[in-house]
């Protein structure tokens, strides 16, 4: 097989986002693996002293940049928005397979006018994708969600048998192909304390999660919960799954966090290609330090290249 072509979007030039992305091509697996070609201005990328391999081509988007390092700002807010609009048109006429993607900031593409909260709803609408699934992948343990980026006092009404079960599918699915497992199994937390403990604790998950979980047992799903959040990311517990689908933001990232926060990988899960991204943000506090570890983005870049693979023949490299 062909090595793929990998694009990347460096994020919010005010952040690590260019850093990590220039770090990571140092790694020979890396520019082994695939064909890369970074998103971004050029600008952006001559202002770090980071050398840049022969091999990899640039994309420049000829945005107006105002380096204004740890802030979010307009104008980095709109180069992150053009950036990522390039990766998309980039995958409609095929000039690269996957996109990895940079971490941008909210409050950045907010003051730029963005209606979307991150990278996953705005691909989502995108590519016109009704449903789609932000999952987590370490070597460590793997994690999915059920909520994103909403408010707390909005996950009861959010969450609803049909979510569960159409996210679920979805999550089934890609695992079957990406870990050659044609019964992959599923845990998922349940929605309040012990899991309401027989409704004693909220009624979420007697009638949301359980009979969600029921219908996906009847389709062949191998999927057990709703079990207690506070215990089935103890070690003996996770292992017991190859992924653990979470209710909201917190209860998921927490744990995956705190076990893979180096090398975990932002996957969305049901686009009409690969998308990856490191798992954390923009780092601020740190920009233009030269402090930023890589190993997030160099492993987003790995796990698209095994993933596009994966998915392209029907099963793992």
């Amino acid at each position: 097989m062909r090595k793929p072509n990998i694009g990347i979007t460096i994020g919010d030039y005010n952040g690590i986002g260019p850093e990590v992305v220039l770090k990571s091509l140092q790694n020979k697996k890396v520019l082994s693996s695939c064909n890369v070609i970074i998103i971004a201005d050029k600008k952006v990328l001559d202002s770090l002293s980071i050398d840049i391999d022969k091999r990899i081509r640039i994309h420049d988007c000829n945005n107006i940049v105002r380096i204004k390092l740890g802030k979010p700002t307009i104008l980095s807010g709109k180069a992150s928005l053009d950036y990522i609009s390039n990766g998309i048109n980039m995958i409609r006429e095929k000039t690269i397979d996957c996109l990895v993607t940079g971490p941008i900031s909210k409050t950045a593409i907010s003051l730029a006018g963005s209606k979307f909260k991150g990278h996953t709803d705005l691909l989502a609408s995108a590519f016109n994708v009704k449903n789609v699934v932000m999952a987590f992948f370490s070597n460590k343990i793997n994690v999915s969600l059920a909520s994103i980026h909403i408010p707390i006092s909005k996950v009861p009404g959010y969450i609803t048998q049909e979510l569960v079960f159409n996210q679920i599918s979805i999550v089934n699915k890609f695992l079957k192909v990406f870990l050659k497992n044609k019964n992959p199994r599923i845990g998922i937390c349940g929605f309040n304390p012990h899991a309401s403990e027989d409704g004693n604790i909220g009624f979420e998950d007697l009638r949301i999660i359980s009979p969600a979980v029921k219908l996906l047992r009847k389709n062949k799903i191998d999927i057990v919960g709703p079990l207690p959040a506070d215990t089935i990311f103890v070690k003996k517990n996770r292992e017991k799954f190859d992924i653990i689908h979470a209710i909201y933001h917190d209860q998921g990232l927490i744990p995956f966090k705190m076990l893979a926060f180096d090398k975990g990988v932002n996957v969305t899960l049901n686009l009409p290609f690969v998308r990856t991204s490191p798992d954390h943000g923009t780092a601020y506090d740190i920009a233009g330090l030269s402090k930023a570890n890589s190993v997030s983005m160099e492993e987003s870049i790995l796990l698209a290249v095994k993933m596009y693979r994966s998915l392209s023949t029907g099963r793992p490299s």
